[in-house]
């Protein structure tokens, strides 16, 4: 798409708000559309989701555009810091959060100029004041996490944050666990006749557009069993969530990209997976499962039936658990970093958080001497 056009050269622009990403939509869709590999981080309902849910009423969202001739080429979204925060160290981030885990530049990984045109020209540009780019996660297989500088480039700090665990699905189901122990094997195999000597136990995968509103109210129900409704972190409980998984529904479940995943017993989930499927891959972003029903470790349960579908799915190589759960180990899957960046313009303001952030970093991370703290 990029190497038709006579003008090579990036030329950039800032869209603001609610009314700048509905004009850019259209072309941002068209972008993603011509991608060889894009991924859901890059589609444009995965922000139109969190404007129409998550975001507050007055929360601006700003659109790097980057353009080639007349066809767009990049999109960077960033929200900005607010408050008297703003004023004296303004800085703009990428859109994440707790159901938002990761995030992307939207673009071709394979073209290397994009990002640092971009960063050339966000640390000219005067339209938008930032003394601290931050990127709180980005994979490093990611479009971005492929372009970023090494650690320790200059005006750049750089850490692992966490990572993403993946398993390989390209195969069969063999392959796919083929780390995983001959106990956690012959356990599950001993839990599922439990299982189904308490009821009939079946597995269903929903994708088609029509079954996924009533498949959610399902999901939803599941989640929100036992502690997270006693804690009140369930997705149930917050409008807002719930509104924003019913906007990826009807986002991605249009496109033949949403899938919930449900065990059932008797008919009654007692296990869910709410996933979006790009580049191959099938992303698990929320799971739950029954608490009434932890004797028989449904979660584990629904997870085996997923592997075996995914493996058995001509259309995806991966599954993802976007991130590393602690219960993941048992099913020894690779792993993915994913990286905290923050970047500084080459400004007085810039130069000297970077120098500032840095010796923080470097405070937090040197070991401390129990007998210097006590004194």
């Amino acid at each position: 798409m990029l190497t038709n056009q006579t003008d090579q050269t990036w030329r950039f622009e800032i869209l603001r708000g609610r009314q700048g990403f509905a004009a850019l939509r259209p072309r941002w869709q068209a972008l993603v559309d011509h991608l060889p590999r894009s991924t859901y981080l890059q589609q444009p309902g995965w922000i139109g989701g969190y404007l129409d849910s998550i975001a507050g009423p007055d929360e601006s969202l700003h659109f790097v555009v980057a353009s080639r001739g007349t066809e767009l080429g990049g999109v960077l979204v960033l929200k900005r810091s607010a408050g008297l925060q703003a004023w004296l160290k303004p800085e703009v981030e990428m859109v994440t959060g707790e159901h938002m885990v990761l995030a992307d530049l939207v673009g071709d990984a394979r073209d290397h100029s994009l990002w640092p045109a971009m960063l050339d020209w966000l640390a000219q540009q005067r339209a938008m004041r930032w003394a601290v780019l931050r990127l709180p996660a980005v994979s490093a297989s990611s479009a971005l996490g492929q372009a970023l500088p090494e650690p320790g480039a200059h005006r750049c700090l750089r850490t692992t944050r966490t990572q993403s665990a993946w398993l390989d699905c390209s195969q069969d189901m063999a392959h796919a666990t083929q780390a995983v122990s001959k106990s956690f094997h012959q356990n599950l195999n001993r839990l599922t006749r439990r299982a189904r000597t308490m009821g009939t136990l079946d597995y269903h995968v929903v994708s088609a557009p029509q079954a996924l509103e009533p498949a959610l109210e399902q999901f939803l129900g599941v989640e929100s069993s036992g502690w997270k409704r006693e804690c009140g972190t369930a997705i149930a409980m917050d409008p807002a969530l719930v509104r924003f998984y019913h906007r990826l529904v009807h986002e991605f479940g249009a496109r033949g990209a949403c899938r919930i995943n449900l065990l059932t017993l008797d008919g009654t989930a007692i296990a869910a997976q709410f996933g979006l499927v790009s580049d191959r891959q099938l992303n698990l972003l929320k799971i739950g499962y029954s608490q009434e029903h932890a004797d028989i470790a449904p979660g584990h349960l629904v997870m085996r039936h997923t592997i075996e579908q995914v493996c058995a799915d001509p259309a995806l190589d991966r599954l993802s658990f976007v991130t590393h759960p602690p219960w993941a180990h048992f099913w020894k899957p690779q792993l993915t970093p994913v990286d905290s960046v923050s970047l500084f313009p080459p400004t007085p303001v810039g130069r000297a958080t970077h120098t500032l952030s840095g010796w923080w970093q470097a405070h937090r991370a040197a070991p401390q001497v129990p007998g210097l703290i006590r004194a």
